[in-house]
């Protein structure tokens, strides 16, 4: 624009088409986002809404190009990805010219299908007839010993299997994921103002703020949550939970059946007693965690060999519990997630001269977004995803780093023994000492209870995938309450000291029962007073801890090196050099134990800590490398 302006005008525009599988076996429901609803309806108006009978047994079928829907893709083409660009430098007249420059900049950038693939491998290789595993065992042959010469090659291919047959409602274990129809591309705003400053020849300030957004960015849903609350399932469970025996709910679910106290009749034997005293669910009701218990209700084959069989037996509709009962998590690949990221950066650089160069930079962040519990957006509350909202796991408070080196002043054109004799100046000169300097804030830290209100079963062996809550914070516990303690006795440090756990006090509430109250195993914490600070939410509340509550432990870290260069004839030179990584030898602890119930909240120690081989985490002690190079 003129001598002392520059500005930067852009337009970019991205096209991302849908991919596809070669060989045409991929497979989505039919109907795309809509078939993952299954029996209960068409979109998430089906949630929550148990009996709820708007929708068809999801049906899967091939799609996307060299398949037998060629013309059906997992989601849209998506054509209106415009991201414009705007910069401009910027050197005023203040204090001498070119002292001063001002950056700024704002564009918008979007994001390709990188996180595709992890929906197709589970989308293609989960599906009933796509894939299967083979064992000896499966195939009747386990019971014989074979080798290579032996062993029937191929091994057999299970019998009965016919591809894309829509799951039973007594399977309730497989996982089912298919695309948003309505999936887009994130886009992140970038943005940034930077003023620097010529402090001195060759030293120079910047100061800056860089911003990002993200939007509209990748993840999934999982819909098949457990319900516990339209059904009832949470007050009859509260109930049993106290002792009582008149519980309607369970008495007709459970009718005839012999949980192991004899045939359920709600008289002589009621089904809350038989739940009580089963060892299935006695340790879900006795520790508050109604989200296992509910999933229990709805995938556990006991006494009835299907399952599922449990609710069907008292005749409630397949979809008591979850949306879809063909399946165990079902996951709708969308755009649930945003982000947003601040910080303050100083930097203050050194040029090198005189043998001395140095850089310090100091950045003061923020990072907020949909807590990354994982992949598939697993919420504290389905119904309440903004509670979820919050610092990011790679979020950092403070991040302070500097590197240099020094060539020491002596030798030739140097300050100190310049005119020394030949022998002498090949041993002082060209010694140059270098280092490397970091501290940052430690990791932000969820604090977790053994109440849930969520839970859905995975495909393997139908282990219960539940998503952690929070305690109720019922006195003062500051966000700075972790700090560092070694501990005295055995190995390793607590990051908590001055805290102690006791017995949870709504042990009081659970019943004796069927012995239900030995099996409670919930823990409290109290101050250095008695006071209980953290406690465990009753059975499908929300603990009122926030997520990302705790900061973890800080990190620094000091590596440095000594390098000797001696010039031997015109062209060669030996090189001598010692590095030496943290050589603070200062200890790398790694994140304390979170679960307030956990026997070891808030213990930073790995091994057999109950006996000898006490091994603590201090990982990265100092080391020292030597190493001799001749150059030629």
């Amino acid at each position: 624009m003129r001598s002392d302006l520059t500005l930067d005008l852009g337009l970019r525009w991205d096209f991302y088409g849908v991919p596809w599988e070669k060989s045409g076996m991929h497979a989505l429901p039919v109907g795309g986002s809509a078939g993952l609803f299954g029996i209960s309806g068409t979109s998430m108006n089906a949630m929550w809404q148990p009996g709820l009978l708007a929708g068809a047994p999801t049906q899967l079928q091939l799609v996307g190009k060299n398949s037998s829907h060629p013309d059906t893709l997992f989601y849209q083409n998506n054509w209106h990805n415009i991201g414009p660009a705007i910069g401009l430098s910027w050197s005023p007249a203040w204090g001498g010219k070119d002292k001063t420059v001002l950056r700024a900049g704002y564009g918008i950038s979007y994001q390709g299908a990188a996180s595709f693939n992890g929906g197709l491998n589970v989308a293609s290789g989960n599906n009933t007839g796509l894939s299967f595993a083979q064992t000896l065992t499966t195939q009747g042959l386990g019971a014989n010993y074979y080798n290579l010469t032996t062993l029937p090659v191929p091994v057999p291919s299970p019998t009965g299997v016919k591809p894309l047959t829509p799951e039973t409602f007594y399977t309730r274990s497989n996982p089912l994921t298919g695309f948003d129809n309505h999936r887009v591309n994130p886009y992140i705003q970038n943005f940034n103002v930077e003023i620097q400053r010529e402090l001195a020849k060759n030293l120079t300030l910047e100061v800056r703020y860089i911003g990002s957004k993200g939007t509209k960015l990748y993840g999934g849903v999982s819909l098949n949550d457990v319900n516990i609350k339209e059904n009832g399932i949470l007050d009859a469970f509260n109930a049993t939970r106290r002792g009582d025996n008149n519980v309607p709910l369970f008495d007709k679910m459970l009718n005839g059946l012999n949980l192991g106290l004899g045939t359920i009749d709600g008289q002589t034997v009621t089904g809350a007693q038989s739940l009580r005293n089963n060892t299935i669910f006695k340790t879900f009701l006795a520790n508050g965690q109604v989200g296992s218990f509910a999933n229990a209700l709805n995938t556990n084959p006991t006494v009835t060999n299907l399952a599922g069989g449990l609710i069907k037996n008292g005749g409630y509709p397949d979809n008591f519990v979850v949306v879809n009962p063909q399946y165990g998590p079902v996951v709708l690949q969308t755009n649930p997630g945003s982000s947003t990221y601040h910080s303050l950066n100083i930097q203050v650089t050194k040029r090198l001269s005189h043998g001395f160069t140095n850089q310090v930079a100091y950045t003061w962040s923020r990072t907020l977004g949909d807590a990354d519990i994982d992949a598939n957006f697993e919420y504290l509350d389905p119904r309440n995803r903004h509670l979820n909202h919050t610092l990011l796991g790679f979020h950092r408070t403070h991040d302070l780093r500097s590197n240099g080196t020094l060539e020491l002043p002596f030798g030739p054109g140097r300050k100190f023994l310049a005119g020394a004799p030949s022998v002498v100046t090949r041993l002082v000169e060209r010694w140059q000492l270098g280092g490397i300097f970091r501290w940052g804030s430690g990791a932000p830290l969820t604090l977790t209870s053994s109440s849930q209100i969520t839970a859905t079963a995975t495909n393997a062996s139908v282990a219960v995938t539940t998503t952690p809550n929070t305690p109720m914070i019922l006195g003062n516990f500051p966000k700075n309450s972790g700090k560092i303690t070694p501990l005295t006795t055995g190995a390793g440090a607590t990051y908590f000291a001055g805290f102690n756990q006791i017995d949870d006090p709504s042990k009081g509430n659970v019943t004796t029962l069927q012995t239900l109250q030995n099996s409670f195993s919930n823990k409290a914490i109290t101050d250095a007073s008695g006071n209980i600070i953290l406690a465990n939410p009753a059975p499908g509340q929300v603990g009122s801890l926030g997520r990302q509550w705790i900061q973890g432990p800080s990190h620094v870290g000091l590596d440095a090196n000594l390098v000797k260069r001696i010039r031997i004839l015109e062209g060669k030179e030996f090189e001598i050099r010692v590095d030496a990584v943290n050589i603070l030898n200062t200890p790398y602890w790694n994140d304390p134990t979170v679960d307030i119930n956990n026997v070891n909240f808030g213990r930073m120690t790995a091994g057999d800590i109950t006996g000898a081989n006490n091994a603590d985490t201090r990982t990265g002690n100092r080391r020292f490398t030597l190493n001799m190079r001749l150059t030629f």
